[in-house]
């Protein structure tokens, strides 16, 4: 019974890592690119590009069966400065999710009741995730289960009954014109899966590395496939087109369609579902990174503080911080599909990076203890290691309006991340010249 809680934990935390408010908004953007069927069909293909990433990531953890491990071996396959810009772009990603979040949140929130500041709602929920999570380790954990079960249920039935009003025709535009888009759409529904991997920053015990969280990924990746599919098309027989793709919360519209004058209050409780388990489950992952790197030397000691109750308190004080910023300069600009778009192709760069670390150490690390080893052949991950950068550039460039504008923002963050990197080099390399060395005695006989 434990074994099977532990797998319904790992599979709650990767699937609503990735299912958050931010997943409808990327729904909607789907729908500018491609329409009707070839939405779920690019769900479906980026969910398999993601199961293959995922089998990859399920080796690499094998490996190194710890919390920091996307650290730990990012930094074994590659060099210390490389390691370190790809943990820094991750955490931005994280930061930049929570911002999106918060910001689909509040607008929910501000149509069911519309007295209420968008501020107010931003800062209430970021924090009301970082008081649960401050509170010790297993409330998250069990409010990670519920309300993730509770969201994919909903999804999935509210999806189907969408099909079965709905009486939406086809549109004439599309057709098999559209599989010529699908390319550019699949790069922005990885979007939709990302954060499953972070199940790896919370192994319970060494051996779940060998089966439990090798299992759970997949897992996680498929139910999210199935309930994206159902509200997918659920939105497109019971929406027009332009009802879809007119604003960043279609599940207002849809569930207004299907429930009448409740719609807008039922969107309030999904959305607060989806919110909750993203950014609770980015927390629990994050601030674990966080400690890890703050323990390295990396970061400032505060970082790694803990509280009574065992919590990681300083990293989850540090990215509630950030988060809300964050979610304050989105508020403020409207930059929420900018970040979004952003931070997907930050990520692809980082699966990518995951990719080429397994081929990297199956040649440097030949006899390395490997508890799990991924069937997913070599050809095949060299070219997702090559189709993954190519599809996070396609996602900068692939919504309505001026190019430039998305590519301008992913410099400036990975400058800044670049910055970082530097700086937490000169950090360690600094400390380790401070250290004097002290050579190991031999006791006397």
């Amino acid at each position: 019974m434990k074994r099977w809680f532990e797998l319904l934990f790992y599979v709650t935390f990767g699937a609503g890592m990735a299912f958050g408010m931010s997943s409808f908004t990327m729904l909607s953007g789907l729908n500018e690119i491609v329409t009707g069927p070839w939405v779920v069909v690019a769900i479906v293909l980026a969910g398999l590009l993601c199961s293959v990433i995922a089998s990859s990531v399920a080796e690499l953890a094998s490996m190194f069966p710890s919390s920091p491990g996307v650290r730990t071996y990012l930094k074994a396959a590659f060099d210390n400065r490389v390691s370190l810009m790809l943990v820094y772009l991750y955490l931005i990603f994280m930061v930049l999710v929570a911002a999106v979040e918060a910001y689909m949140f509040a607008l929910v929130l501000g149509a069911v009741f519309p007295a209420v500041p968008a501020v107010a709602a931003v800062l209430g929920i970021i924090g009301f995730t970082v008081v649960v999570n401050v509170l010790g380790l297993e409330l998250p954990k069990t409010l990670q289960i519920v309300t993730t079960l509770l969201l994919i249920v909903l999804i999935m039935v509210l999806g189907a009954v969408g099909m079965a009003r709905g009486t939406q025709p086809p549109g004439a535009h599309e057709g098999w014109e559209q599989a010529a888009k699908v390319p550019a759409a699949i790069g922005m529904a990885v979007y939709l899966f990302i954060g499953f991997e972070w199940i790896t920053m919370l192994g319970m015990r060494p051996d779940s590395y060998k089966r439990t969280i090798p299992l759970s990924m997949p897992l996680a990746i498929a139910t999210n496939v199935v309930a994206y599919s159902c509200v997918a098309f659920g939105f497109w027989r019971l929406l027009p087109h332009a009802a879809i793709v007119a604003g960043t919360t279609p599940q207002v519209p849809y569930f207004t369609a299907l429930l009448g004058p409740g719609g807008p209050y039922l969107a309030l409780g999904i959305s607060f579902l989806a919110i909750f388990s993203t950014f609770n489950a980015g927390v629990m992952g994050g601030s674990r990174l966080m400690y890890a790197l703050s323990r390295e030397g990396i970061l400032p000691g505060w970082c790694a503080k803990m509280n009574e109750r065992g919590a990681p308190v300083g990293g989850v004080l540090t990215l509630g911080t950030l988060s809300a910023l964050a979610a304050l300069v989105v508020v403020t600009w409207h930059l929420e599909i900018l970040a979004a778009v952003i931070g997907s192709a930050f990520v692809c760069f980082v699966y990518a990076a995951f990719m080429l670390a397994v081929i990297k150490l199956r040649r440097t690390r030949p006899q390395a203890r490997r508890s799990f080893r991924t069937a997913v052949p070599e050809w095949l991950q060299w070219a997702v290691a090559g189709a993954f950068p190519l599809l996070g550039l396609s996602s900068l460039v692939s919504q309505p309006g001026p190019k430039s504008i998305p590519i301008v923002g992913a410099l400036a963050f990975t400058a800044a991340a670049a910055l970082l990197t530097r700086w937490s080099h000169a950090r360690t390399e600094k400390s380790k010249r401070a250290t004097p060395y002290r050579p190991v005695l031999e006791p006397e006989a």
